[in-house]
């Protein structure tokens, strides 16, 4: 796949959310495409989930993209195949004038679509509990308004099962534990304890390292980890997933990027870990 082709389409995304250019974003995705945003808060899906004419893709633009002003902040990009992981900020003003911040990481799935590159999916990991309460204590009173607005227009565009749905996130999900153990899984692989590390994994678990290069949970700590030495921040949960950025030293190499740690509902275990990091 072009990777010069990839970017470029990546790019029109913020920049057609800025333009608030309802149709060209939407052109932008595949078919069968989904956004989850953020991760955990349910899947918006084009072409499905049809109400009042408008597909769950659409009424997504509608509700949270349309009404606002936004502007993204690229700190990273990392590029593997046919993936795009991208560490950003982004600064939203509501309608009422009430501004938040996220500070997120999105991962773009890109396919081939006819003749031309699409979005197939696009996920972003952040802490929409965390950002609600930021929002309220950034902004005062303004963002208690904003908050009541938002709640409302949400049940009007997208319809009180999918308002459900949304607001799980905050709530359901390996959350807190989730960050205490990619700590944990830090510190086993820095003190090289076998023991801590292998208790963290569910089985069958694998590590991607980077992201290509799938290991099983237990051959990557005896092939990769004699001389690694790694460092984590800016954690974040969300549904079954924690991420964060990452500085890796192995092999006299250093690595940074972004990682995403999945988690088993059932066993709230690690089940996968991938690393992104550019060559």
């Amino acid at each position: 796949m072009d990777k010069g082709k990839l970017i470029a389409l990546v790019e029109k995304s913020p920049e057609l959310v800025h333009k608030h250019d309802r149709e060209g974003w939407l052109s932008l995705f595949s078919s069968s495409a989904v956004v989850e945003d953020p991760v955990g808060a349910g899947i918006n899906r084009k072409g499905k989930d049809v109400r009042k004419g408008e597909d769950g893709l659409g009424r997504f633009y509608d509700m949270f993209i349309g009404p606002n002003k936004i502007k993204f902040t690229v700190h990273q990009d990392i590029i593997i195949d046919n993936e795009m992981a991208r560490e950003v900020s982004i600064h939203t003003t509501l309608s009422n004038g009430a501004i938040t911040e996220v500070h997120c990481y999105l991962v773009y799935h890109i396919v081939e679509e006819g003749s031309e590159l699409k979005i197939e999916s696009l996920r972003a990991h952040w802490d929409f509990g965390r950002n609600s309460i930021i929002l309220i204590r950034s902004n005062g009173f303004k963002g208690i308004v904003a908050s009541i607005a938002q709640f409302g227009a949400m049940i009007r565009i997208l319809g009180l099962k999918r308002v459900t749905k949304y607001l799980r996130v905050m709530y359901k999900g390996i959350l807190k534990k989730g960050i205490k153990a990619v700590n944990t899984f830090t510190t086993a692989v820095n003190t090289k304890d076998e023991a801590t590390f292998t208790r963290l994994f569910d089985a069958g678990a694998t590590i991607e390292f980077p992201v290509g290069n799938k290991i099983p949970a237990g051959v990557f700590f005896k092939s990769e980890t004699k001389d690694l030495s790694l460092e984590v921040s800016g954690l974040r949960s969300g549904g079954w997933y924690t991420s964060c950025v990452f500085d890796a030293k192995t092999g006299g190499d250093n690595h940074y990027g972004i990682a995403f740690f999945q988690f088993s509902p059932n066993t709230k275990k690690i089940s996968s870990a991938r690393f992104f990091w550019n060559d």
